[in-house]
């Protein structure tokens, strides 16, 4: 099956008169990252701060985040001036509530912080029947991923399938999240990954690397991996239903968190069923 190549301008649905092109999104991203690297690259400690805990625990925030956002948010602005905006750093700016563009300006802020190469900037655009595209960038890995509802997955142009394996066992990798171990055991028999990036994590699932993954954050951590893996054939089960989101009404200061559990296809069993809370939990921010 044909199709376009990494960056070509393909036009996408309409947004307040406009049509989402892929080239854009994907030239906007790679500056970005060009950016975001230079900060990875000489970040010192004293460049670092540590938000406030509302209820997910500590996390560290950089001005690469800060100003990542700010840019975004300026682009779309002029692009696409009546579609509204909700961002992980500044805010939720609400205009048309049927479209949404949500964006996390680095997804593994950690990793970014510590040398780890897999974070970067994602962005999707949410109508009225969920996440309809979506756009990931590694920059120190140089992946572009893209993905838009009806038309599949792309990682820099070569189309995404899913893995076909139809059982756990030592010949498949599942991912999960860095908390993980506080609350859950994974008793699953497979090799077991953590890489410090929920959107990693969707997107190596819908590359076939991954046979399952797991991984709980919010609406702007999972949004364009969501898309990225449901066009690569994977299956995704939320915890609340991703129906029961309204953008309109997120405080991004407190936003409540969605359990993903992703398998590669229907023929795997449910990973849900192998997530089991621990007796005793670790207490820790």
């Amino acid at each position: 099956m044909s199709h376009p190549p990494a960056g070509a301008d393909r036009a996408g649905e309409t947004t307040g008169g406009s049509p989402i092109q892929d080239a854009e999104i994907e030239a906007l991203l790679r500056e970005l990252g060009g950016y975001q690297l230079g900060g990875y690259r000489t970040l010192e400690h004293e460049d670092i701060s540590v938000k406030d805990d509302t209820g997910h625990g500590y996390s560290v925030v950089t001005e690469y985040d800060v100003e990542t956002e700010r840019r975004v948010h300026a682009f779309l602005s002029e692009r696409f001036p009546q579609d509204s905006f909700i961002g992980e750093e500044l805010g939720n700016v609400r205009r048309d509530p049927r479209r949404y563009w949500v964006l996390d300006p680095i997804d593994g802020t950690s990793n970014f912080t510590q040398g780890i190469p897999f974070w970067g900037p994602s962005l999707a655009f949410w109508d009225e029947k969920g996440p309809a595209h979506g756009w990931i960038y590694f920059p120190a890995l140089d992946q572009m991923f893209r993905a838009a509802r009806g038309q599949g997955a792309f990682r820099d142009g070569a189309r995404l399938k899913t893995s076909t394996v139809a059982e756990y066992s030592n010949l498949c990798t599942v991912a999960t999240v860095s908390r993980m171990h506080r609350r859950f055991q994974l008793a699953c028999p497979a090799k077991h990954r953590i890489l410090g990036s929920i959107v990693v994590n969707l997107a190596y699932l819908a590359a076939g690397t991954f046979a399952a993954m797991y991984c709980r954050g919010s609406v702007w951590d999972l949004a364009a991996g969501i898309v990225v893996a449901r066009e690569a054939g994977a299956v995704l089960e939320f915890d609340p239903p991703l129906e029961s989101i309204d953008l309109a009404a997120l405080d991004p200061k407190n936003s409540p968190s969605i359990s993903v559990y992703g398998m590669a296809n229907a023929r795997l069993p449910r990973l849900k069923g192998f997530i089991r809370p621990l007796e005793k939990q670790i207490e820790g921010r």
